[in-house]
């Protein structure tokens, strides 16, 4: 992808879609090319502070989990929301018109390739990214964390 093109989606798409996405409770911008997007936020490894990215999910018939990835358009560098998931996992999700904690977790080995590969089938932009950069791109899941106490 073109310098350009990113950083118009860096400076204009990015903070446009998540004002609208989140002053229309997801029911805006909530799918883009088919699949589900969802606001990610995770706390700034530096400064401490929230930072939110909305990105493409996806979802897979036998996980509850929300699947992301971090390609940043086939770039040679992790995008800052990973960086600051591998420094605490601990993130909010807001999707479908609900917002949660959830607990972030980099998929390794054969589950990563496998889940890369159902994100492909899903959506083929991802092999252009794949094949854009030489860095392995990370495949994260989003588990729910349940923060009411049963029987309450």
């Amino acid at each position: 992808m073109p310098t350009w093109k990113r950083l118009l989606i860096a400076w204009f798409f990015v903070p446009v879609h998540r004002l609208l996405f989140r002053l229309s409770g997801g029911r805006l911008l909530g799918r883009l090319e088919g699949t589900g997007v969802l606001i990610l936020v995770t706390k700034g490894r530096k400064s401490g502070k929230p930072r939110s990215s909305p990105l493409l999910y996806f979802r897979f018939g036998e996980f509850d989990d929300f699947i992301v990835v971090a390609s940043n358009y086939g770039r040679d560098r992790h995008p800052m929301w990973y960086l600051n998931i591998a420094a605490d996992p601990n993130v909010s999700v807001e999707a479908n018109g609900e917002r949660f904690a959830a607990e972030a977790r980099i998929t390794e080995g054969e589950e990563r390739t496998a889940l890369y590969d159902r994100v492909i089938a899903t959506n083929p932009r991802f092999a252009v990214y794949y094949a854009a950069t030489d860095r392995q791109i990370p495949v994260v899941s989003l588990r729910r964390v349940e923060t009411g106490k049963e029987g309450s």
